[in-house]
């Protein structure tokens, strides 16, 4: 009996010790060859900008070449799709965002993956207030100009977004239910396009992620009524929140992040995460994000895991209480 006993540990001990050899191997040999973050968007918005400089950082750290695959289309499933079908042996990485993986599953009731099981959480790189921006030509000053515009007019003011199911639609549609205005959404293939439009007077107004449009409301291009977060930016102190626009009930901070597969091994997602913390913690990439009117937001796994359960209830309730579907 004591000799059972004493076998039993010992396979115990054994299995526990060839458990870690393991992990430190996984740890020690990854990665063994290159790595694609697909970005679920066109290049230029700014997704795309914040999964090249993850790709930078992690090929400068890692030594292996790091690319960026751009795969666009419906609101950012498709690429998503991608990355939860993939192998999870951490070469092919998913540039995440709240809309494919937050609100998607609220939006598109054909969902082809379920974002809480089909996907690994592995770092967060940044959650950023929308601004709300007109074309200069626009006759509106502030929100309460166009407020007043649209409820005058309804469904004669058109919102461009990048994509059905993006943030910028799911924004433009809780902007709409706060203020009781009727808006028609035009959505495009990414806000590049939409940018493009807006700057071109083909559609005046959007709700979009402030990097790309920065320097076009430096220059005037652009004008910029309100920011959707709980405070003023720092890279936008004189754009007032919606609430101090005179929205109530209208606080919206979009997140983006790197994801992997399903059953990412945990060394590797550990790694990644640590890896990609270090590369937001950069002074050069601080100040980079900081020219976007960005800001790194590095967390733990348990704080990554935490957070996105946290969104994936605050995104999926707004979606379906503003009655947002796919056009």
């Amino acid at each position: 009996m004591i000799l059972h006993s004493l076998m039993k540990r010992l396979v115990i001990a054994i299995a526990i010790v060839s458990s870690s050899m393991a992990i430190a191997q996984t740890q020690n040999t990854y990665p063994k060859g290159s790595i694609k973050i697909v970005v679920p968007y066109s290049a230029g918005a700014v997704t795309d900008m914040l999964g090249r400089i993850i790709a930078m950082g992690l090929s400068e750290s890692f030594g292996v070449s790091v690319i960026v695959e751009n795969k666009v289309g419906a609101g950012g499933t498709i690429g998503t799709e991608q990355v939860a079908n993939a192998l999870p042996d951490g070469n092919t990485l998913l540039l995440g965002a709240t809309g494919p993986v937050s609100v998607g599953k609220a939006l598109y009731t054909q969902l082809r993956y379920d974002p809480a099981k089909d996907l690994t959480p592995i770092a967060i790189i940044t959650r950023v207030p929308f601004v709300v921006v007109v074309h200069p030509d626009q006759p509106y000053k502030s929100i309460a100009d166009l407020v007043a515009a649209a409820k005058a007019k309804p469904n004669d003011i058109v919102y461009g977004s990048a994509g059905n199911g993006t943030p910028q639609h799911i924004i433009g549609e809780m902007f709409k239910q706060s203020t009781n205005v009727q808006l028609m959404h035009v959505p495009y293939k990414g806000s590049a396009p939409a940018t493009t439009d807006l700057l071109g007077n083909q559609v005046p107004l959007m709700f979009d992620n402030p990097g790309p449009l920065m320097q076009h409301i430096r220059n005037g291009k652009l004008r910029a009524l309100a920011q959707t977060g709980e405070r003023r930016s720092a890279a936008l102190p004189d754009v007032p929140t919606m609430r101090e626009a005179g929205v109530n009930g209208l606080v919206a901070a979009p997140w983006y992040g790197i994801m992997g597969p399903a059953n990412l091994p945990p060394p590797i997602t550990d790694k990644l995460n640590k890896e990609i913390n270090a590369v937001l913690r950069r002074p050069d990439v601080i100040a980079r994000m900081q020219e976007m009117g960005l800001v790194p937001t590095p967390m733990s796994l348990p704080e990554v895991r935490q957070f996105l359960t946290n969104e994936a209830k605050v995104w999926g309730d707004a979606t379906r209480k503003s009655n947002a579907t796919v056009d």
